[in-house]
């Protein structure tokens, strides 16, 4: 004979007649299947809409897609660590570039020019350049600043969406790993983060 089991419907107990019984009758057997049936009809719309709103992505929309796992990479990076600029501790963090976005999308994506910088420091002060390369030599040291100075030289990517989606999948992946290591790394270690990741994406096969 089976052992008791609560009814996955009407939470009595019941002993089954067959193994994998679920309902402790035909109406709550019914019930159930209907239950069931509502969630996968509701799964496959999300599933459908997220089908439809990528086909008429554009390119920037996808390139925006991966900026943003981009941005997720840095702050696991860069956990617990203060303002690259001002060295604030407390406010909103961005994922903020040394050369920006709009003068210098070649860099974009590349690790070593994206920093944790306070919102003020990112949005308000306009990069914060000045302070921002102080912070690079306060924390990495001059031949990192350097290193990250001489990055706007970098020649422009021509990505395809299809590269991009790829490298999104790469990018998503590495958000979740870290995220559950959920480290924190020391200024030496965050540097080889970003080369190693740099290298792993396939964007920027750096070699400091």
């Amino acid at each position: 004979m089976l052992k008791q089991k609560s009814c996955k419907q009407c939470k009595t107990k019941f002993t089954p007649t067959k193994p994998f019984q679920q309902a402790c009758s035909p109406d709550c057997f019914y019930k159930l299947a209907m239950v069931k049936l509502e969630l996968k009809k509701k799964k496959d719309w999300v599933k459908e809409k997220a089908e439809r709103k990528e086909k008429i992505m554009t390119k920037s929309d996808w390139e925006n897609r991966l900026q943003y796992y981009i941005n997720q990479i840095i702050h696991s990076i860069d956990k617990n660590v203060p303002c690259i600029a001002t060295g604030a501790t407390t406010g909103k963090r961005n994922a903020g570039h040394r050369f920006s976005i709009g003068s210098t999308i070649p860099l974009r994506y590349n690790l070593h020019n994206i920093h944790i910088q306070s919102e003020h420091s990112n949005v308000w002060k306009g990069g914060d350049n000045d302070r921002y390369d102080e912070g690079l030599e306060r924390v990495y040291g001059l031949d990192y600043k350097d290193y990250v100075r001489s990055l706007n030289q970098t020649k422009p990517l021509h990505l395809t969406i299809e590269t991009i989606k790829e490298k999104i999948l790469i990018a998503k992946l590495i958000k979740k790993e870290l995220i559950e290591l959920g480290n924190t790394y020391t200024s030496a270690e965050r540097i080889q983060l970003r080369h190693d990741l740099n290298q792993r994406i396939g964007l920027y096969l750096d070699c400091f």
